[in-house]
């Protein structure tokens, strides 16, 4: 450190910056229109250098934590940043220009200090609409024309483009919901606009060269603790398979394969032998997968102990993603549901590093994004649905799986039935609890799944989801057993259909649709598991006494 950054001046400068990441993200989240922002939480904030290496980036959705980087990349290579003006932006949603998938619109504006830029903020929410062949999700999309409205790598004029002027238009003329989409843009500026104003408040207080200094010095700082914890972990070369269900198209599943190769304290990954891209909306885009395998790497290397920046992923050397497979398909390829696709990357890293650091790792938990759009137009206007259902979490060495939570690359909160059935009339919360049965029994046992059923109160609402685990069971490591998979079914008239994880289906008035997501794998061997965690388990209803003696033992 220099003379003028003290370890107290650093201390204070880099708590400061990840304390104005995460305003940034409570800021979009109390601004934003849609109950996916504004309820669970499905987006992100950051902070970056004038030369777009991230500072420091709010801890909500870890699927988001290359985003930035790689999508900035892009806008450096297509524009002379160092000419942009303090009224101007860049946005962007486009998955093959370092975007995820359509409905998240990354949105970046310059910092400048007495005249000089100093900084980016930068933004990402997940968009209730945009556009395309369905309301929420469109399953049986085969090209990303038919997912929705792509935005392509743009520079823009805030007072000539806005309000009036031709991006918000072209917008708003392409979406269902428009005063939600665009409500929810401008939260994200609002978002920036905090950053912006803390960042010049913490200038003003330490100096330009002070702070800076500080921001690279939190760089090299988690460096060296991601250094740090990769030596720990035997040199070697790990291995694993997983596999997504299907692509919806076809009952074939789609694998993921994963080699890790550890060399003192850096390590590379290797995707080769991967599946092929495939027909349907379950590609990744390189940037996707490659935000997974960060996020996967860093619960490996010490979950929330390193901050999240730049530094943090010096040490990966290489991460080889074979073009063509579906975890980095060609354009035009859809790439909707990327999250299932990239749920298997976090699972393969996680069964690779299972036998050489048992106490880092977590069994496979529903591990997917249990999406569940619905549509209804009205004479009141069209009304798009849009949430992610959680499930059980893996256990792990030290602890029970989570019940019914967004699986980590998604991390989403949990919404409210009471916001759900005010902002959506059409349908009624019947029923939503934790899904008996559903947990992998272990010495850790697995989460729960929930159970939720909707009663649908209007004709002509449609249904449009993506899922997975519903063939290939959440597993469990080192005797635990597997979770229950999940499924989704329509009470009509009596009967029961059940629906696939990836479709699009016409809800009648009167219906009850039944969504029951996957429990957790267990960890370790269930005869071993403490007998007053059983008997709590019972007398709450979670387990059965027949369960208890079958599964563990329990006499």
């Amino acid at each position: 450190m220099s003379d003028k950054l003290t370890q107290a001046t650093f201390n204070i400068i880099s708590n400061g910056l990840h304390g104005i990441a995460q305003e940034m993200g409570e800021k979009l989240v109390r601004s934003a229109y849609s109950t996916i922002i504004r309820e669970a939480r499905d987006c992100s904030t950051s902070f970056l250098d004038r030369n777009g290496r991230i500072i420091a980036q709010a801890q909500f959705c870890p699927i988001h934590m290359n985003s930035f980087g790689k999508v900035f990349e892009a806008f450096a290579n297509k524009f002379d940043l160092s000419t942009i003006q303090p009224d101007e932006g860049l946005i962007t949603n486009d998955p093959y220009s370092g975007a995820q998938h359509l409905n998240d619109i990354i949105l970046f504006t310059p910092v400048f200090y007495r005249g000089k830029l100093v900084a980016f903020s930068a933004s990402l929410g997940h968009h209730i609409d945009t556009g395309g062949g369905a309301a929420g999700p469109n399953a049986s999309a085969n090209d990303i024309f038919s997912e929705g409205l792509r935005i392509p790598l743009s520079r823009f004029n805030v007072h000539r483009d806005l309000g009036d002027g031709l991006l918000e238009q072209f917008i708003r003329i392409n979406v269902r919901p428009p005063d939600e989409v665009m409500g929810d843009i401008y939260a994200q500026f609002a978002a920036n606009r905090t950053g912006e104003g803390r960042f010049i408040e913490m200038l003003e207080r330490f100096g330009e060269e002070t702070v800076l200094a500080g921001a690279a010095e939190l760089q090299d700082y988690s460096e060296r603790l991601a250094r740090e914890a990769i030596s720990a972990i035997p040199d070697g070369i790990y291995q694993a398979e997983d596999f997504v269900d299907d692509n919806g198209f076809s009952p074939d599943p789609l694998r993921v394969a994963v080699k890790i190769t550890v060399d003192g304290d850096s390590l590379e990954l290797d995707f080769e032998g991967s599946a092929p891209q495939t027909k349907g909306i379950i590609n990744s885009p390189l940037a996707a997968t490659i935000s997974a395998a960060y996020g996967a790497i860093g619960i490996l290397l010490g979950g929330g102990r390193i901050p999240v920046n730049d530094g943090l992923y010096r040490p990966i050397r290489a991460i080889n993603v074979p073009y063509g497979s579906f975890l980095n398909p060609s354009e035009p390829r859809a790439v909707r549901a990327r999250n299932n696709a990239c749920h298997r990357v976090y699972n393969v890293i996680m069964l690779a590093m299972s036998e050489v650091v048992p106490n880092q790792v977590l069994a496979s938990g529903h591990d997917t994004t249990n999406a569940i759009g619905m549509g209804h137009m009205s004479p009141e206007g069209y009304r798009v649905y849009m949430e992610v259902v959680g499930g059980g979490w893996g256990a792990s060495a030290g602890a029970d799986g989570a019940d019914v939570v967004d699986g980590y690359v998604g991390n989403c909160s949990n919404v409210p039935v009471e916001s759900l059935e005010t902002d959506y009339p059409f349908m009624r919360i019947e029923e939503y609890t934790l899904r008996r049965g559903s947990a992998g029994a272990g010495e850790r046992r697995g989460g729960l799944g929930a159970r939720r059923v909707y009663r649908i109160l209007a004709d002509g609402v449609t249904f449009n989801s993506y899922s997975d685990r519903f063939k290939i069971a959440p597993w469990g490591l080192f005797e635990g057993e597997s979770g229950e998979q999940s499924r989704f079914m329509v009470e009509r008239d009596g009967a029961f259909l059940s629906l696939p994880s990836k479709g699009n289906t016409e809800l009648l008035k009167g219906d009850r649709l039944i969504i029951e997501t996957a429990g957790g794998g267990g960890f370790g061997d269930p005869k071993k598991r403490d007998r007053d965690l059983l008997r709590r388990e019972i007398a709450q209803g979670l387990l059965t006494t027949d369960d208890a003696a079958r599964v563990y033992g329990m006499s």
